[in-house]
């Protein structure tokens, strides 16, 4: 945020990277409206979302490890049947254990973190969202929270007790591919070993059951900020992020709900990465289309997450792809697990998200009767027509541009021609 209030069409140097306000007062920018950064997660005729991260490809590379045990246990099965019919001897289960163990305490726990870590993300990554009939704007932000202070927590911790278990288990499981009797130190190696993971069971269960139960209790608390349309704090920023031996540039598109009390600092604010600052007017663009003109005039949410677009997908490959093209598509889809990806990713997009969000904002974005509905402030009217009027007496400059003409106009009280 800056030290005073930003108006559209302001070009301001701040401490973090040179930035072009788009609101307060969101103004037409003349850009034609996408989503090329897909934030737009879900519409309808009263509100819209706005969330990123690409589920489908969570869930492609969580899947993933399925097929990987898939395919070494197979070639464990068939290696181990190969043998035995080679020297007519009884199938050995040796090799096909180990690997069904061992995917069980590698892959899964892999796939698992993945999996859950995803679902933690979105929950932690409330949507925005955006009501058309109240122009209000609901942004998410997290309140209250302690930190788990117990020995260890955290990671590390998780990992240590991961990497113990999978020794102990490995010590647990081997012996019994060896052949019986026993003799004393094998006897004596497994007695200890049981000894030690009735021990493990002892300390860690305890410390995991205390740990997830203080971390629950102290967990920040999702609340939702509710801001008038037209008074959000919109603006793209390009930041320099300068290294002892890098140097980096990205653009964000930022929303952003000021603080009265502190003006250099937000309530709540959420950024997407862009890439350039047409990419983000037009980003804004279909946002303030959705508020100002209706659902119809932005862009529907990308529909690559759903089930029925990986059908309709494979379907054209298959008319379109030649044979070779199309059964390499279709391994690659068996080895990331595509449907099931799909399948995952609707689930988490029509239950999951929705179920994270307090009560208070599926209150607040119920619809209302059309006489309720809030209108255009004059302040934001009359800004509008004195935009109009400048683009048409400045038709070939860019909306950047443009928003600056504006600004300049806006502030000295006349029309300034580019």
């Amino acid at each position: 945020m800056t030290d005073h209030p930003l108006r559209a069409g302001e070009r301001r140097k701040a401490a973090d990277g040179d930035l072009l306000a788009l609101s307060p007062l969101p103004v037409a920018s003349g850009a034609r409206p996408s989503d090329p950064a897909n934030w737009i997660r879900r519409k309808n005729p009263v509100w819209m979302d706005l969330q990123g991260g690409s589920l489908v490809f969570a869930a492609e590379l969580s899947l993933m490890f399925l097929s990987l045990s898939l395919i070494t246990i197979s070639i464990a099965f068939f290696l181990s049947a190969e043998s035995a019919w080679r020297n007519s001897s009884h199938f050995d289960w040796w090799l096909p254990g180990i690997l069904i163990v061992g995917n069980l305490l590698c892959s899964l726990p892999f796939a698992l973190v993945i999996h859950y870590n995803t679902n933690k993300a979105i929950k932690e990554g409330p949507p925005i969202r955006l009501n058309r009939q109240k122009r209000e704007v609901a942004m998410p932000c997290w309140v209250g929270g302690k930190e788990v202070k117990i020995p260890f927590w955290g990671r590390d911790a998780s990992v240590g007790i991961y990497t113990i278990y999978l020794f102990t288990f490995f010590a647990l499981v081997v012996p019994l591919f060896y052949e019986r009797p026993f003799d004393d130190f094998q006897k004596s190696f497994i007695f200890w070993t049981w000894v030690v993971f009735a021990l493990e069971n002892l300390i860690f269960i305890p410390y995991i059951v205390i740990g997830l139960h203080l971390q629950k209790k102290h967990k920040p608390r999702l609340e939702y900020v509710y801001h008038p349309w037209e008074q959000l704090v919109a603006y793209v920023q390009k930041q320099q992020d300068i290294g002892p031996s890098i140097f980096t540039e990205r653009t964000l598109l930022t929303l952003a709900v000021p603080d009265p009390d502190n003006p250099e600092t937000a309530k709540a604010a959420a950024s997407v990465a862009v890439g350039h600052e047409t990419v983000g007017l037009a980003q804004w663009e279909s946002i303030r289309r959705f508020m100002e003109e209706g659902p119809e005039a932005c862009p529907d949410p990308r529909d690559y997450g759903t089930l029925a677009y990986y059908k309709e997908s494979c379907r054209q490959a298959r008319r379109e792809k030649p044979m070779g093209a199309w059964l390499w598509k279709k391994m690659a889809d068996w080895f990331f697990q595509r449907y099931l990806a799909h399948k995952l990713t609707e689930w988490r997009v029509n239950n999951l998200i929705p179920k994270s969000l307090p009560d208070e904002l599926h209150e607040w974005s119920q619809p209302l009767p059309e006489d309720q509905w809030a209108g255009p402030s004059e302040a934001l009217k009359v800004e509008t027509r004195r935009l109009e009027s400048l683009r048409k007496k400045n038709p070939r400059l860019a909306p950047e541009a443009m928003l600056e003409v504006f600004y300049r106009a806006s502030r000295e009280g006349e029309t300034l021609l580019a």
